[in-house]
């Protein structure tokens, strides 16, 4: 086993390594001892082997550390600490967090196309907003909390739906026009429903 070194100082070590300074030169800098063997058992990332990494986080958002160690050894040959790729993530400023789910057949191209045509071709002041939400006993449960080291973040909250609740607004530049609040969930015929009676019946009277 290497000696036990400090926080801050294994940072400076993968800096003057990545720097291309030999072991002998960051053994001499640093007065680290065993610095061979402490390298070869933690076997840093170079600058290049940085790039990949971070280029396969791009592309593999919501892979385990596991499986990004098991991917980086397949594509530079060489086999690395979860420890180790995790302080390479921490060097290039990636952290973990809540993933956001963003629907797959979206094509940003089609979306830059009917932003060009919206704003072509029409006015704001004739563009009139629909969206669908929906509300039950489950709605404001928070996702995330806090708690001591080593102990879950528990608080009870309600696993039921019970009542739930349907709320369909249309929005201008002026405000709602209308909105339609009912008991359940929305099909396709309340929805169109809601655009003949409510909707097209109040944008003569704007």
């Amino acid at each position: 086993m290497p000696t036990e070194i400090s926080e801050d100082l294994h940072w400076r070590v993968v800096y003057l390594y990545n720097n291309d300074f030999s072991i002998i030169d960051i053994a001499n800098t640093l007065y680290v001892i065993q610095l061979k063997e402490f390298l070869a058992e933690e076997n840093y990332l170079v600058e290049a082997e940085m790039c990949i990494l971070q280029n396969l986080v791009k592309d593999k958002v919501d892979w385990y550390l596991d499986e990004l160690v098991y991917e980086m050894e397949n594509l530079t040959g060489k086999r690395v600490s979860v420890s180790a790729l995790w302080r390479s993530l921490y060097y290039l400023g990636i952290t973990r967090k809540k993933l956001q789910k963003a629907a797959y057949e979206r094509s940003e191209l089609m979306r830059a196309h009917y932003l060009d045509v919206i704003g072509e071709h029409y006015t704001s002041n004739q563009l009139i907003f629909l969206d669908e939400c929906a509300k039950d006993e489950r709605s404001l449960s928070r996702l995330y909390g806090y708690s001591p080291h080593n102990t879950r973040a528990c608080k009870k909250v309600v696993f039921v739906r019970r009542k739930r609740y349907t709320i369909l607004p249309a929005l201008t530049l002026d405000g709602f026009i209308t909105v339609d609040v009912f008991e359940g969930a929305c099909d396709r015929k309340r929805f169109v429903d809601f655009v003949l009676n409510q909707v097209v019946c109040n944008i003569t009277f704007i």
